[in-house]
C-alpha cells in the first residue's frame, strides 16, 4: 500500500491538512503517539519542522513520517491541535 499515517487520516476525512504533501515541510500533520511502540527516530527534517510547530510534546511526530505497517496495529495516536 505504501501509505503513511497522514495519508490514511486524510483518506478518512480527519482534520489533517498535510499541506506539503508528506515532505516533512509544514508540520500540519502533527500527531501525538499514545503507545509504548517505537516508530523510529525523528529525522533532521522532521526535527526542524517540529521545532517551529505549535503544541509540540515529547511524543510528537509528523504523521507523514510514519509509514503504515503491521507495527501500527494497536497503536493509538491523537491529532495535534491546529496552530492557534
Amino acid at each position: 500500500m505504501n501509505m503513511n499515517l497522514m495519508e490514511v487520516c486524510k483518506s478518512y476525512d480527519l482534520p489533517v491538512e498535510g499541506v506539503c504533501g508528506g515532505m516533512a515541510m509544514c508540520a500540519s500533520c502533527q500527531v501525538y503517539i499514545h503507545t509504548d511502540k517505537h516508530f523510529g527516530e525523528r529525522n533532521d527534517d522532521e526535527e526542524a519542522m517540529l521545532d517551529e510547530a505549535y503544541h509540540v510534546k515529547s511524543n510528537s511526530r509528523l504523521g507523514c513520517q510514519i509509514p503504515i505497517s503491521t507495527e501500527l496495529e494497536g497503536a493509538e495516536f491523537e491529532l495535534a491541535p491546529e496552530e492557534s
